[in-house]
Formats: C-alpha cells, structure tokens, sequence
C-alpha cells in the first residue's frame, strides 16, 4: 500500500505477493517468508449541508511462502475479498404520508483462503496460479419508513447472502537481473469470468416502530429460506512493471481493468460500469547491509494510485484518489522489517447531492524473512 498498491511487476523474495502468483518464483530455495498485517482507516463523508466521522479497522492478511523445490515455489493465506458497511438515511416528502425515510444498512463481507503455487519455465520466466476459496455473508437491509403517519405500517426487507465456491487467479512473470544489480521485472496477472455460489434468504414485513426504535411487526410479507444461485465475478486482468537495483531502490506502475459491465446476480445485470485502477510507486534503502547502521537500513516507500470505480450514480463517476507513504523497519541480524504505511485520499463527490469520503488508510505490517532449510554441517 506504501507504494500506490503496485504488484503485478514486483519481484522480492522478502515478502508474498499474493495480486501474482507467479512471482512466488523469486522464493529464495533456502527461505521460509511470513507475512501480517493490519488496516485502520478513518473518513470523514461530506455531503452538499452534512459531514460525518467514520472509522473501520480490519486482518490485511496471513501469509506465508517457501520454496518446494528449485523452481516449484508455493504460497498459502488468508486475506479479506471484499467487506460491506453502511447505514444511510434519505427522507422525502409525500403529500399524502408527510415524511418518508428510505433506511439503507449493510454488514459483512467475503474472504478469501488461498493456496498458490508458481513454477520457473526458464531462469527469467515464470507463470503461477491460486486456487482460492471465497466465503462469507453479507446482510443487507432496506426499510420505508413513516413517521409523521400513526397509523401507516412500516416496511422492511432484510437480504442475506453467503457466498462459498472457488476462485482461480492466473499469473506471467519475467524477471531479467543483471551482474551489476540492475533488475527488469514485468507480471500479468489475471481472472475469468467466473460463477460464484451464492445461497440466498429473504425476509419481508410489515411493523410498527414502539416509542424506543424496536420493530413490533404486524404481517410477514416473504420468508424465503435460501435460494440457491450464482453472483458472476466479471474477467479482471492486471498488468505491471518495475524496474530497480537489488536492495537499493525500486520502480514500478500498474495498470488493472475489470470489466463490470458483464457482473450479474441471480442472472440479473446491474448498471455497473468497467473499472480501471493506475498505480505508481516505489522504494529507496540507503543500504541492505547488516553491518550498516541502524537508520541506514531503513527502507523508504511512496506511491499514488487513481482509481475509476463502477460506480456511476446520478450521471456522477465515483472515483478516488490516493497518495501513501511508508518505511519499512528492519529487525536486528535479519532481513525481517516492521512496516508502516499511511494513504490520504478521496473518494466521489458532493455534485448532485452526492457523498465525497476524505480518508486516512493505516497499515502496520509484519515481513519474516528466515532460512529454514539449511542442513547444518556441524553441531
């Protein structure tokens, strides 16, 4: 995150890079690399008259790497696919009811467990793949509410959906270093259109609210036990380069394009649009030597990234911008570093009576980098 999200092109063998199962391959045969972190992020929403405060913290991921063999590398995790929160409010007025309150919330979200394996063709190239199974629920609830009417029934419906099937990831890598350091990386990585399990249940009724907020219901409308069907996961395809000196500095961009546009749940398609996320960035180390001092050591990170979502409300594009920065903190007699990185960015806009969300992104991170598989001479 400390260098605008850049993955596809970058090759290290001191932490995984799960966006491209093919860089697995830069595995040193003798290391095992674990890898921890941790998100926080605090907005503040800005509408056209309101502003409001929010914050989330959340698992970044569990990872960890190590070489199988000389040219087969291999990799397994845990990390978040994607996660729901919101509860919003949107009155209007109608002459026959008075006011009306439209009360919008979401929970949840999916994960995703992940075995990757990539395999050396040649010195230079590489291809990979991960085999993830995606899980979870997410809880969604829309209610219609009157309180100017005493006599009006409220109406809610409650969706819940759990998602569990598997998901594929593809990965090219080429990799070119040179005697003098320099290194030459590019990666593609991608998806398919993929169908995705999806069992869903609802529930519909018809209440009243008591004077503390509880909902006394009155008549169900639907109670459906879960249904089963399929959400289709639209072709994603990333690509990147880098380019840098080993254990020096490092350059890279990314460029990842999904294509939205095909997304359907149920067989039903949404207005969603293609998505396009560019990203630059890179790091600086004075010096990788253990023998170097303390703050010599430290690695410097920064990046930007711009992303135009698939999101398109009220004729609006919900897009958002990033800038982070980062360091990375090494540990004592090891190539295993502590990592900081901070994003300030924004998302939308006010126009049209719109949200714009001003955000600040915390990750705290934890690299482990040993050799594992030495067999020792002497005791």
């Amino acid at each position: 995150m400390a260098m605008g999200g850049i993955s596809y092109g970058v090759y290290s063998p001191y932490f995984v890079n799960s966006s491209n199962p093919a860089s697995y391959a830069a595995f040193d045969s003798l290391s095992f690399v674990f890898d921890v972190s941790l998100h926080s992020k605090q907005s503040k929403l800005i509408s056209q008259d309101l502003s409001q405060s929010a914050n989330y913290s959340s698992l970044g991921n569990l990872l960890f790497g190590f070489p199988v063999s000389r040219k087969w590398k291999t990799s397994f995790g845990l990390m978040p696919y994607t996660m729901v929160g919101y509860n919003m409010v949107e009155s209007q007025t109608d002459e026959n009811a008075g006011r009306v309150d439209f009360l919008y919330e979401g929970a949840g979200g999916v994960n995703q467990a992940f075995i990757g394996n990539s395999y050396s063709l040649t010195k230079n190239f590489s291809l990979g793949i991960n085999f993830s199974y995606l899980f979870g629920t997410i809880d969604k609830t829309r209610a219609d509410e009157f309180p100017d009417s005493v006599y009006k029934l409220n109406y809610k419906t409650l969706n819940s959906a759990k998602v569990h099937d598997i998901y594929l990831t593809y990965g090219l890598f080429y990799h070119k270093q040179k005697n003098n350091g320099m290194q030459y990386n590019a990666g593609l990585a991608f998806n398919t259109n993929t169908k995705i399990n999806v069992d869903e249940s609802q529930l519909a009724y018809l209440y009243f609210k008591s004077s503390t907020g509880v909902d006394l219901p009155r008549d169900t409308i639907v109670n459906e036990a879960a249904v089963e069907g399929h959400a289709l996961i639209p072709t994603n395809i990333g690509a990147g380069f880098s380019l840098g000196k080993t254990d020096k500095w490092l350059l890279g961009a990314d460029i990842q394009w999904q294509q939205w546009e095909n997304f359907t749940y149920f067989g039903v398609s949404d207005s969603l649009k293609n998505s396009l996320r560019l990203s630059l960035g890179g790091s600086f180390n004075p010096s990788s030597s253990t023998v170097s001092s303390y703050w010599q050591r430290i690695t410097f990170r920064g990046g930007l990234r711009y992303n135009k979502s698939y999101l398109e409300l009220r004729g609006e594009r919900i897009n958002e911008f990033g800038i982070s920065i980062g360091i990375g903190l090494p540990l004592p007699r090891t190539r295993s570093t502590i990592n900081f990185a901070a994003e300030f960015g924004s998302r939308g806009t006010i126009n049209n009576n719109l949200i714009k969300e001003n955000f600040v992104k915390f990750t705290l991170g934890l690299s482990i980098f040993e050799r594992w598989f030495i067999i020792r001479k002497y005791d």
